[in-house]
C-alpha cells in the first residue's frame, strides 16, 4: 500500500468515527435538553405568595394540585440506616425503608455534619416521607420524635441532565478532532509532515480540551445552556494559543536544527538500522540495517560485526544529498513506518529522519533515493555520502555533459 492511499484510508476511518462521535453527541444534548426543561419545571411544584416569595410549601398530590405538577407523597417506615462512608464534610448513609405490602427501598444520602444526629435517631425509631416526581425521588423529609428534617437526594433538580451533557460536550470535542484530523489527512496529507504534524496536532488539542471544559461548564448550566459554551470556548482558546506557541518553536527552531545535522566522517565501522528507497537496483538495498565505514555506504543483512563482505550490498553509485528531513506522509511505507532504537541500548527510539539524495551515476542517474535512519546515525550516513562523492560531482551536470567531454578528451589523446 502506498503511502497516499494509506493517508485516504486511514483519514476515512477517523471521518466516519467522527460522524459516530458527534452524533452520540448530538443524542446525549437532545436528552440533556429534556432533562434540563425537567429540572426548570421544579419551580411550579413550589407554592409561592402574591409578591412571588418562596413560602417553603410543596404542592404534594391529592385533591388539589394534580400529576405532573406536584410531588407525590409516600410514607415509609425507616427500617435500617447504615454508614458507608465517611467524607470531610459529613457522610454517606444508606437508608432502608420498609413500603407497603412488604417491599423495600434501598436509598443512599450525602448527610451534612448537622443532620448526622437526626439521621441516626431515625435509625432506631423513625419514619419518613418520600417524595417522588418524575419516577425518582427527589425530596426525603424524616422524622425522629419532635424534630423533622428536610434532605434533598441526587436526583434533586438541577443534576439530572449534567452527566449526559458533560459526556456529550467530551464526545464533541473528540468528534471534532477527528474530523479535521482525517480531513486533512486525506486532503493535505501527501505534503505534511509525518513526525510533529502540528496541523492536526494544534487543532485537535484545542478542540478535545474545549469539549472537557464545555463539560465542566454542564455543571453550572442550570438556566441556560450557553453557561456551557463560555468555559469550552476559553479553554479551546488559551489551549489553541499555547499549542500553536509550541508550533511554532517546533517548526521553527528545533526542526530545521535537526535538518542542519553535520556530517560523521566514518572513521570506524558502524552497523544500525536503516531504510533505503529508490528505482532500479537501490530497491535491493532495503535489507533493514546500513554499513558505514572506511569501506562506505552499504545494505547489510543484519547487526553483523567484522568486515566481512557476505551479504554486503554497496550502494551502486554516488548519490548527492539535496536535504534532511522528517518522514513525509507521501514517503514509503518502510520510511514513515521504521523505528530506530539507541545503538547505546536505550529504550527510547531515535528521532526518525530521512536524507533525501540525488543520484549522480550509476544505472539510474538523477534518480530520487531516499535513506532513512534515527537522528543518531544519520549523521554517519551523511559522512559516509561527502567522502563518496568526487567533488567534481557535487554538482551534477548537465544531460549529456559527460559523454561531450569524454568525446573531447579522446579528442585531445588522438592530437597527441
Amino acid at each position: 500500500m502506498s503511502g497516499r492511499v494509506h493517508d485516504v484510508v486511514w483519514g476515512t476511518v477517523r471521518v466516519v468515527l467522527a460522524v459516530v462521535l458527534l452524533g452520540a453527541a448530538w443524542q446525549l444534548a437532545r436528552s440533556a435538553e429534556r432533562e434540563r426543561s425537567v429540572d426548570l419545571d421544579f419551580p411550579r411544584l413550589e407554592i409561592h405568595d402574591a409578591q412571588g416569595r418562596d413560602t417553603g410549601s410543596l404542592k404534594v398530590c391529592g385533591d388539589r394540585y394534580q400529576e405532573p405538577f406536584c410531588l407525590r407523597a409516600e410514607h415509609v417506615a425507616v427500617d435500617e440506616v447504615l454508614l458507608k462512608l465517611n467524607k470531610k464534610s459529613g457522610a454517606r448513609y444508606q437508608f432502608e425503608f420498609g413500603r407497603s405490602g412488604g417491599r423495600t427501598l434501598a436509598l443512599k444520602l450525602d448527610i451534612d455534619s448537622a443532620d448526622q444526629d437526626l439521621v441516626e435517631a431515625a435509625g432506631r425509631n423513625g419514619k419518613a416521607t418520600l417524595y417522588w416526581w418524575r419516577d425518582s425521588v427527589r425530596l426525603l423529609e424524616i422524622s425522629a420524635g419532635s424534630e423533622q428534617r428536610m434532605l434533598r437526594t441526587a436526583h434533586y433538580p438541577g443534576r439530572e441532565f449534567v452527566l449526559p451533557a458533560a459526556f456529550g460536550a467530551v464526545l464533541a470535542g473528540m468528534g471534532a478532532a477527528s474530523l479535521w484530523s482525517g480531513l486533512w489527512r486525506i486532503v493535505r496529507g501527501g505534503v505534511s509532515r509525518l513526525n510533529w504534524p502540528w496541523q492536526t496536532t494544534v487543532p485537535g488539542v484545542a478542540f478535545t480540551l474545549a469539549g472537557l471544559g464545555g463539560a465542566l461548564g454542564a455543571m453550572f448550566a442550570v438556566h441556560s445552556p450557553w453557561t456551557m459554551a463560555w468555559p469550552a470556548g476559553a479553554v479551546g482558546a488559551v489551549s489553541a494559543v499555547g499549542m500553536a506557541c509550541w508550533a511554532y518553536r517546533l517548526v521553527r527552531r528545533r526542526l530545521p536544527a535537526l535538518e542542519r545535522m553535520e556530517p560523521v566522517a566514518p572513521a570506524v565501522e558502524r552497523h544500525f538500522l536503516g531504510a533505503v528507497w529508490g528505482p532500479g537496483p537501490w530497491q535491493t538495498l532495503s535489507m533493514g540495517w546500513l554499513r558505514t565505514g572506511p569501506q562506505g555506504l552499504a545494505a547489510v543483512p543484519g547487526p553483523a560485526t567484522g568486515t566481512g563482505s557476505f551479504g554486503v550490498r554497496p550502494f551502486p553509485g554516488a548519490l548527492r544529498l539535496v536535504r534532511v528531513r522528517p518522514p513525509h506522509r507521501d514517503d514509503p511505507l518502510g520510511l514513515r513506518l521504521g523505528r530506530y532504537r539507541r545503538t547505546d541500548g536505550a529504550e527510547e527510539a531515535q528521532i526518525t529522519l530521512v536524507a533525501e539524495c540525488e543520484a549522480l551515476g550509476g544505472p539510474v542517474p538523477g534518480a530520487r533515493v531516499l535513506i532513512g535512519a534515527g537522528s543518531e546515525d544519520l549523521p554517519h550516513v551523511l559522512g559516509a555520502l561527502s567522502t563518496a562523492t568526487p567533488s567534481p560531482l557535487s554538482v551534477p551536470s548537465a544531460p549529456g555533459q559527460d559523454s561531450q567531454d569524454s568525446q573531447d578528451g579522446q579528442t585531445r589523446r588522438r592530437r597527441q
